[in-house]
């Protein structure tokens, strides 16, 4: 016998825990930054990537940490297949490059936009559906692609009209050198202390590790390797010596080299060299970095290199990117002062049941203006009420051959059609110069 589903009235006016709608300005805002989003990675030569919104569960772990994975919305299909919402893009990107893009010349420059699904608590400007945008350059192991990712990711904050973040690089590739062989039980205690700067924990994790002499000193001070240039100078002083010591030089050579172009690329004031900055121990291989601004306790961009993930799907191809998480830009920019403003008609137009009306309103349209027709009726007194309150800076009524134009620095003025959409044409350009 089938279970019946209860439907209570208090059901159906609410959604469950962790995900919202979104509407009106809200709507408008994340619309725009995804907007603002795509056209900048356009504008540096990345092409969308549309991947499914569920796949077979084994193809989205790939490369997942083990709280990721518990994390997954699971469920079966009809022949009894496990799937998955995806919680990363990364692993679907990854699969597509290394299954449908073989005859793509590289290097690979793929963006993405779109929902993500994690059953976790909710955290500042993240819920359990959530926003992502971010990029993946595949097939270029070199310090210019590590740059290159790391310049967009502050171009793409800068599109947001954030203004006080900064992004701490790191290099994983350095923090493996002075790892190497430790087993992974003595490894995982040692890296989430260095992660969290905690000074005491790292004591001990080293204590237990038995890990001693140079490398010891090494790793004790990776929490306070942060700062310009000069902590690399610090690090090579502490690193010589040591019998990784070839690999760990080489690994901060990288780094120095990547923070040199980027100082070309004229971002080198927004880049702080972090090099306790060792999340994703299973993940990253070379670079990470993440973007953070005050007032907000999350990453809004982060990301790095990853060249053994595409291997899995049967093509090893280098791999760097990054994900910049718009509901958390939202609202660091509602923070910061300068919210996006919403999207209301450019114009009012009375007379929706008049041809003439109809027929101009669609000659704005064409011009790009955002154009509402009152369906009501209503009077000149309350068209102009109504355009207050929905603030809609101009009403526009039919008077004969003129139509008549009204707001609140001209007043109402007559205007002949051709006169009235070369007008139209500055609406557009400067869609706020008129406020009720």
């Amino acid at each position: 016998m089938t279970a019946k589903p209860i439907a209570t009235p208090e059901l159906r006016s609410q959604i469950p825990h962790g995900v919202q709608d979104r509407f009106l300005v809200q709507a408008a805002r994340r619309r725009g930054a995804e907007a603002g989003l795509r056209e900048v990675f356009s504008r540096w030569g990345y092409q969308e990537v549309i991947p499914p919104t569920f796949e077979y569960h084994e193809n989205l772990t790939v490369g997942a940490s083990a709280a990721l994975q518990r994390a997954m919305y699971r469920f079966f299909d009809h022949e009894g297949r496990t799937l998955a919402l995806r919680a990363d893009f990364t692993p679907q990107i990854a699969r597509t490059a290394a299954t449908k893009l073989v005859d793509q010349p590289l290097p690979l420059r793929c963006f993405y936009v779109g929902s993500l699904f994690r059953h976790e608590e909710p955290q500042a400007g993240r819920k359990r559906e959530f926003t992502q945008a971010g990029v993946e350059l595949l097939g270029a192991d070199t310090p210019a692609a590590d740059a290159e990712v790391v310049a967009l990711s502050i171009a793409a904050l800068e599109t947001l009209q954030l203004r006080d973040f900064q992004v701490n690089l790191g290099q994983m590739a350095f923090f493996r050198a002075l790892t190497a062989g430790l087993p992974g039980e003595c490894l995982e205690p040692v890296r989430e202390a260095i992660d969290h700067k905690n000074s005491a924990a790292l004591a001990v994790a080293l204590e237990e590790a038995g890990v001693g002499g140079r490398r010891r000193e090494l790793l004790s001070r990776l929490p306070d390797l942060i700062g310009g240039v000069e902590v690399l100078d610090e690090a090579r002083l502490l690193a010589a010596g040591l019998s990784q010591g070839s690999a760990a030089l080489s690994a901060l050579a990288r780094l120095e080299a990547v923070y040199r172009l980027l100082d070309a690329y004229g971002v080198a004031s927004r880049i702080i060299l972090d090099l306790g900055e060792v999340r994703g121990m299973d993940y990253y291989t070379g670079i990470t970095f993440r973007g953070v601004a005050p007032g907000l306790g999350w990453a809004i961009v982060s990301g790095g290199r990853y060249d053994d993930l595409i291997a899995n799907f049967g093509r090893p191809l280098a791999a760097v990117g990054l994900g910049l998480g718009i509901e958390r830009a939202l609202l660091v920019q509602a923070k910061q002062g300068n919210p996006a403003s919403s999207i209301s008609a450019h114009v009012l137009i009375h007379g929706c049941d008049d041809p003439a009306c109809l027929a101009l309103a669609g000659r704005l349209r064409e011009l790009g203006c955002r154009v509402e027709v009152d369906p009501l009726g209503l009077d000149a007194k309350a068209l102009e009420a109504q355009s207050r309150q929905r603030a809609i800076p101009r009403t526009l009524r039919r008077m004969g051959h003129q139509w008549l134009l009204a707001d609140t620095q001209s007043g109402e003025r007559a205007l002949a059609e051709s006169e009235l959409l070369q007008e139209a044409t500055t609406w557009i350009l400067h869609p706020d110069n008129t406020k009720w």
